[in-house]
């Protein structure tokens, strides 16, 4: 059964101290918890707002763009939510690309791309999503379970910074490995 899960003028956005997170209220029965720590969203977030127009439009293009990867929908919801707090809360980052090969061709990201890195060690092929398009490096979320790079773990919709050099557009259905990740509700 697909789940069903649509943005409505009663979403809201705050800030959760008790938890340290910024949260989404979808209904009086569910909340979202972003992935990210206070330390890492921008001072607005600290406080409530709606769930604006514009969020609903990057949550569907987000989400449209989760068809290419092999998740289940509760996961495809929680990268989506965590792609529009990443791309309008995140403070800026650094690149991080130094865990990344060079790919032989340039390619120009795209918001919500889902694209791939190879590791420096071993090669491995790790799927993001592009959040924030830049001209040189863009900003990404993990769109995979957990992975190891340079004894560093790196979660599912953990945001990152990546040198555009670094990055391949994915075409294609991925298959990943399905790792239980489900929805996070808190009541």
């Amino acid at each position: 059964m697909k789940m069903t899960f649509r943005p409505t003028d009663c979403w809201r956005w705050y800030f959760d101290s008790e938890y340290d997170s910024l949260m989404l209220e979808v209904s009086s029965e569910m909340l979202f918890r972003s992935c990210y720590p206070s330390k890492m969203l921008i001072p607005d977030v600290f406080g409530q707002f709606p769930f604006s127009v514009s969020d609903a439009t990057s949550y569907y293009q987000f989400h449209d763009s989760c068809q290419l990867l092999n998740l289940t929908d509760s996961q495809k919801i929680e990268l989506s939510i965590n792609a529009i707090v990443a791309a309008n809360f995140l403070k800026p980052q650094m690149p991080k690309s130094w865990y990344f090969s060079q790919q032989p061709m340039l390619y120009t990201p795209k918001i919500a791309d889902i694209v791939e890195v190879n590791l420096q060690e071993g090669g491995k092929k790790v799927c993001l999503m592009v959040v924030e398009a830049g001209e040189n490096a863009s900003l990404c979320i993990i769109a995979q379970p957990t992975f190891m790079a340079m004894n560093k773990t790196f979660s599912f919709s953990e945001a990152i910074k990546i040198m555009n050099d670094r990055l391949k557009l994915i075409q294609h259905n991925v298959v990943q490995h399905r790792e239980h990740l489900e929805l996070e509700a808190i009541l």
